[in-house]
């Protein structure tokens, strides 16, 4: 039986790709697209939560922290946004300055030892 292989960084550009024409599925049907500037600037309590110690997993966890699932034909990702993105007055910023946050997570977790551990799991 012929093993398939998964080329790890095609998968993970088209995802970018298709990423930037996607529409956000959200866990609460009340909100839509639009409302995303409403919804991550509703907890005052948020803020950027760089470099916090894995110790600090559940904290982040606990905390209301906005969740968003995202999809494409071939990747569904649950994420929860930390980062505070209200001070960004002008929505088409804001949606810049998100999307380029994500991509910079996906560039990141590439170059991770789970992006490694994951793609083991295909063996």
């Amino acid at each position: 039986m012929k093993k398939e292989h998964i080329d790890f960084r095609k998968e993970f550009e088209e995802f970018k790709k298709e990423l930037e024409n996607s529409k956000p599925i959200f866990d609460d049907d009340s909100i839509e697209f639009n409302d995303f500037d409403n919804l991550i600037s509703n907890d005052d309590e948020l803020n950027q939560l760089d470099g916090l110690e894995e110790s600090n997993d559940q904290a982040i966890l606990k905390k209301d922290y906005p969740k968003i699932a995202l999809e494409t034909d071939d990747i569904l990702m649950n994420l929860t946004i930390k980062k505070d993105y209200s001070s960004i007055e002008d929505l088409d910023k804001r949606k810049e300055e998100f999307i380029k946050d994500l991509k910079e997570f996906i560039d990141e977790f590439e170059s991770t030892e789970e992006s490694s551990q994951l793609m083991k799991y295909y063996d």
